[in-house]
């Protein structure tokens, strides 16, 4: 990976990890991802226009995909109900070098090298000590947070793969990225229309500043991986983008104000010590 590509995908994370604060925000995550989809929807059709449409065979990728980040975004809502951003936010995406690289192996018979296996080791490490940390949401144990994050990090895993798989196979990484966020963004808001009603309306009326920034945020950091993805082998994009962990917690304790304990911030630096392991070294 250039270094170009590698600060690229520091700053998408940076900007990843600010949406996800401002969703985790606000009052109804469902509504306000919506709203993010609403802002992000706008932009990819706008672009739509001046790219040229996908063939078949990608087009029936990007609705596979479109799938599995509408299963990503509920998970997420469902995830963020239970935990604030510090702790949620780590665990999710803490698992998700760990199943991508379980995936590459089952489907892409990618054999993790040395390097590869000491960053998953080590956040392994730093997952473990989330699950040890003392504090509580207050209402559920630690250890029910366990089937939803794995549910968003499995998402985001597959759709990492998928995701790169498209926008090689199209050879146009704006294109794909046009096609993929419009399709992705109505089918999300539909979904919350139908789980939320007109409620989603009165959210995003209330919230019109964390649904623009959110939108913009979420949509510059997606962009930026999906460029990265066109560039660079997708497990050290994937690994190098969650150093977005390190981001939300420090956004979690300093901006939203939530208790942080030691063991948060050890087991943070010890999850982004090993995803940069992963894409410096493998």
């Amino acid at each position: 990976m250039s270094a170009s590509v590698a600060f690229a995908v520091l700053a998408a994370a940076l900007l990843h990890a600010s949406w996800h604060a401002l969703v985790k925000s606000s009052g109804d995550q469902v509504a306000s991802l919506a709203g993010m989809n609403l802002v992000s929807g706008a932009a990819a059709l706008a672009a739509m226009p001046f790219v040229a449409v996908p063939p078949p065979a990608v087009l029936a990728v990007v609705a596979g995909s479109v799938l599995l980040h509408a299963a990503y975004k509920a998970s997420l809502a469902g995830l963020y109900a239970r935990a604030d951003l510090g702790h949620a936010y780590p665990l999710a995406r803490g698992l998700t070098p760990i199943i991508a690289t379980l995936l590459g192996v089952a489907v892409l018979r990618e054999l993790p090298s040395a390097a590869t296996l000491t960053g998953i080791v080590l956040i392994s490490l730093g997952v473990m000590g989330l699950f040890a940390e003392t504090e509580n949401t207050g209402r559920v144990p630690v250890v029910a947070l366990l089937a939803p994050a794995l549910l968003v990090g499995g998402t985001v895993a597959a759709y990492s793969v998928v995701d790169a798989y498209g926008v090689r196979r199209n050879g146009d990484w704006v294109g794909y990225t046009a096609w993929l966020v419009a399709c992705d963004s109505a089918a999300f808001v539909g979904y919350a229309f139908a789980v939320r009603g007109r409620g989603v309306l009165a959210t995003w009326r209330a919230d019109r500043l964390r649904v623009l920034g959110s939108g913009l945020l979420g949509l510059g950091s997606f962009g930026v991986f999906m460029w990265a993805l066109s560039r660079a082998p997708v497990g050290a994009v994937s690994a190098l983008r969650e150093t977005s962990i390190v981001f939300a917690a420090l956004i979690g304790a300093l901006v939203l104000r939530e208790t942080a304990t030691w063991r948060r911030y050890a087991s943070a630096s010890t999850v982004m010590l090993g995803t940069a392991i992963i894409a410096v070294l493998r």
